[in-house]
């Protein structure tokens, strides 16, 4: 049997009614969350100032109350992945409408929320409402959302692999120090312990779990470390709804029909005599998106010193929650014209998410400091920055060369040699 083959052999669609019930319900909890923690208008209505991804300068928000009826679409569209309605039209729109509401600000940037627009695109292109009335599936849509969880898993276990994570414990040490849940422990486990064995533990469940899913002896087992590590993680940590997403997401690791066990409604499968071919604009879709998120992730070693300290390739490669970074900052504008330097004082122009973001990303530094320059209505106003950044604990080091003129820099995926290196 040929590898085509293969992917077009039917399987049962159980799986795949299941993930959709999940993720849409997910994805209705956290747009409720968006209205009742009162994010849509601080992100998205009060901000004088936004972060658009590079390349998106273009995109601006809904005017009025239109990020808030924009919500209350993905409200809609969430539901109605969730029980079945037009499913592939919802997960598109989901997808589309979502990621437009991400690129709006990258000081906002999630992982999970990257995985969301993610799974909604895979979702938009697999036979969701066939599968629910044929019984059966191409065995190609298992296959892909099963790569693409362990695509998430290998590069965050990667990304702990390194002395700060499993030599100083940090920031694992740092955020154990402040959590209430860590006190409850504290018969039981120093924070120091408690720091190792979460460093470890978490590098090791992470790296070897996910691929020992596809052993079926195992698959429990690993299963059930996974679920420890997520509930435990979000227990301790502000994670938001990445740990149950991957939780029940997961699932599909385990033989395609497992809910029929609990689901007694789910038509049971017949598989096709002939299985259909797979398309072959569905194989070039796929084949360019798994060699996208096969490289996007590595595309931090292309520029010089540690990511977590330049920021340069961070996102999208999936590092969960591996450094812990604080930062203070001040801008001083210069008039070429005169000499006169003075220091900007920018209060109040950004939300404390945007300036906690800013503080410690130096492309957002860049940015902010383009907006000051504007802001002061002098032609070719040099603007520059001390800033003062702490990773994982360290002492306060610079961040930014302080005697660069940030105006008159450019933001771009070339290395900023105006980053300056990581402290030893």
């Amino acid at each position: 049997m040929s590898w085509r083959q293969r992917l077009s052999q039917p399987v049962d669609a159980a799986f795949l009614i299941a993930l959709r019930v999940f993720l849409g319900a997910v994805l209705t909890v956290a747009v409720v969350r968006y209205f009742l923690h009162g994010w849509i208008g601080a992100y998205y209505v009060a901000p004088q100032v936004y972060f658009p991804f590079h390349g998106f300068g273009w995109l601006r928000p809904l005017p009025g109350w239109g990020m808030y009826a924009l919500f209350a679409l993905l409200g809609l569209l969430a539901l109605g992945l969730m029980v079945g309605a037009w499913p592939r039209a919802c997960a598109a729109l989901f997808g589309g409408l979502f990621a437009y509401v991400q690129l709006l600000d990258r000081s906002h940037y999630l992982n999970h929320y990257y995985l969301v627009c993610i799974l909604c695109g895979l979702l938009a292109l697999m036979p969701l409402s066939e599968g629910a009335s044929r019984g059966t599936v191409p065995a190609w849509t298992l296959y892909t959302l099963r790569a693409q969880f362990l695509g998430v898993y290998l590069f965050s276990g990667l990304a702990k692999w390194q002395p700060d994570w499993l030599v100083r414990h940090q920031p694992m040490h740092m955020w154990l120090s402040t959590s209430e849940g860590a006190r409850r422990l504290a018969p039981l486990f120093s924070i120091d312990t408690l720091a190792a064995l979460s460093s470890w533990g978490g590098a090791a469940i992470v790296s070897f779990a996910p691929p020992l899913l596809l052993l079926k002896p195992v698959r429990p087992y690993a299963y059930a470390a996974l679920v420890a590590f997520h509930v435990l993680s979000g227990a301790l940590l502000p994670l938001g709804i990445f740990p149950w997403l991957m939780v029940l997401a997961l699932l599909v690791f385990f033989e395609p029909g497992w809910p029929r066990r609990w689901w007694r409604g789910i038509t049971p499968g017949t598989p096709s005599p002939v299985a259909s071919p797979v398309p072959r604009w569905i194989l070039a879709v796929l084949g360019v998106h798994f060699l996208v998120q096969g490289l996007l992730p590595l595309r931090h070693w292309l520029y010089p010193g540690d990511v977590l300290w330049n920021e340069e390739g961070f996102r999208f490669s999936w590092h969960l929650k591996i450094r812990e970074k604080h930062g203070r900052v001040r801008f001083f504008a210069t008039d070429p014209r005169t000499g006169a330097r003075w220091e900007l004082r920018p209060e109040g122009l950004l939300t404390d998410k945007q300036a906690g973001r800013m503080l410690t990303q130096p492309d957002l530094v860049l940015a902010f400091a383009h907006v000051l320059a504007e802001r002061t209505g002098i032609p070719g106003v040099e603007v520059r920055a001390d800033v003062q950044v702490s990773l994982n604990g360290r002492p306060w080091s610079p961040l930014i060369d302080p005697q660069v003129n940030l105006a008159a820099e450019r933001d771009g995926f070339a290395p900023k040699p105006w980053i300056l290196p990581k402290p030893d």
